[in-house]
């Protein structure tokens, strides 16, 4: 039997988009033979699309540190209808850089794409209808909502809770038997990560017996990390803090440079974008970070308490809602001065991150892999044709 195509594509806007499809490429290249799974990030076949790729890390870098400029992202998805401007933006806007995209699947010919993007997921469905209408096209979402710019012409739209499945069906007015929930889908190095804290601590040079709090922006280090760090080192209390400045490669050099004049009850320890980033958590007492769906969910699979600093759009107050408002896995304090008064409570009395980490153990089990569920749902619906899958609650 003919093994069939299947397309996993990856982008840059973010690490968010990355990590997801490269665990669904991962999971699916398990299933068996009847399959042959392609990982290809297409904006690096030409210099147009490698460009364009640019402009989505630029715009994300501006959603990180220019709240406005991000929430007049989302609104300007509504003005003409969101579907509707989907369709404008990038088959007007980004035309060029659209048949670009077709022209590789083209090349490629997939019986399935899978797309964690909003923008390939497009290309996706436009390659269908024009070229291929043989093709299947899967969306899963990595964020935990769903907004207005996810194409639902697509074959299969994969959810990761409840809420957003809701809200893909009452608010977006997707076709409810296209809509499917499997789970939150993380890494191989998150999800089978069994170290202890001690175990990294020793592993990685960090005090064993210190409070360590742990900084970081996203793959960018775009936000409020760098003042939040500038406030917790005029503690008086010993503290080690992990610095994550991602690709911030200028961000890294200031902190560097500040490492070397921190008061002498305060260990800096920056660095700069990091494979071990699981071994780095799971050695903090506390993740402070902006509410990145990705960051979060790595923090919270590893038992970490998270402090949230800052949300940019819905898509990350929906992750603020999920984890810290409903979920009890950390608090939110977008004020720096309170933000230490906390760290200050917590080295005084450890106790206070607890319950914290016992939410974490019992509402949000990583053994049930996101990336297994959705594997599962492509197979039986596309490659074994087991078509009644229900969804996943």
């Amino acid at each position: 039997m003919k093994k069939k195509k299947v397309l996993v594509t990856f982008v840059e806007a973010g690490m968010g988009h990355i990590v997801t499809a490269q665990a669904v490429a991962d999971a699916l290249s398990k299933c068996g033979e009847e399959i042959e799974v392609i990982r290809e990030n297409i904006f690096h076949s030409n210099e147009v699309l490698k460009k364009y790729e640019g402009f989505l890390i630029n715009e994300t870098k501006k959603a990180s540190s220019r709240p406005l400029h991000s929430r007049f992202q989302i609104m300007s998805m509504h003005i003409i209808g969101a579907q509707n401007s989907l369709k404008f933006v990038n088959g007007c806007v980004f035309k060029k850089q659209r048949d670009l995209y077709i022209e590789e699947l083209k090349r490629i010919k997939p019986d399935i794409i899978v797309d964690t993007y909003f923008f390939t997921a497009y290309c996706s469905v436009t390659y269908r209808n024009k070229y291929n209408p043989n093709c299947k096209v899967i969306t899963y979402d990595p964020d935990n909502n769903v907004h207005g710019w996810w194409d639902k012409r697509v074959d299969m739209f994969i959810v990761n809770n409840p809420t957003a499945l809701k809200e893909a069906i009452k608010v977006r007015k997707f076709d409810k038997d296209k809509v499917k929930c499997a789970s939150f889908v993380a890494r191989d190095i998150i999800v089978n990560d069994n170290g202890t804290k001690e175990e990294y601590r020793k592993k990685n040079n960090i005090p064993l017996n210190q409070f360590v709090v742990k900084l970081a922006d996203g793959m960018y280090g775009r936000a409020k990390m760098r003042s939040y760090i500038y406030e917790l080192i005029k503690s008086p209390k010993p503290m080690t803090i992990i610095a994550i400045a991602g690709k911030n490669e200028e961000l890294l050099k200031e902190l560097n440079e500040l490492k070397q004049r921190v008061p002498k009850n305060i260990n800096l320890i920056p660095y700069g974008f990091v494979e071990n980033i699981n071994e780095l958590i799971r050695a903090s007492d506390l993740f402070i970070t902006k509410a990145g769906p990705n960051a979060v969910l790595d923090s919270v699979f590893l038992q970490t308490p998270i402090m949230i600093n800052y949300y940019a759009n819905n898509i990350e107050h929906t992750t603020r809602k999920v984890f810290v408002d409903d979920g009890g896995c950390g608090v939110c304090i977008k004020n720096k001065k309170k933000a230490r008064a906390f760290v200050e409570r917590c080295i005084d009395d450890p106790s206070i991150l607890k319950p914290y980490i016992e939410n974490e153990k019992t509402k949000f089990d990583k053994s049930i892999n996101g990336s297994e569920l959705v594997a599962d749902l492509i197979m039986n619906n596309y490659i074994l044709n087991k078509s009644k899958t229900k969804n996943k609650k």
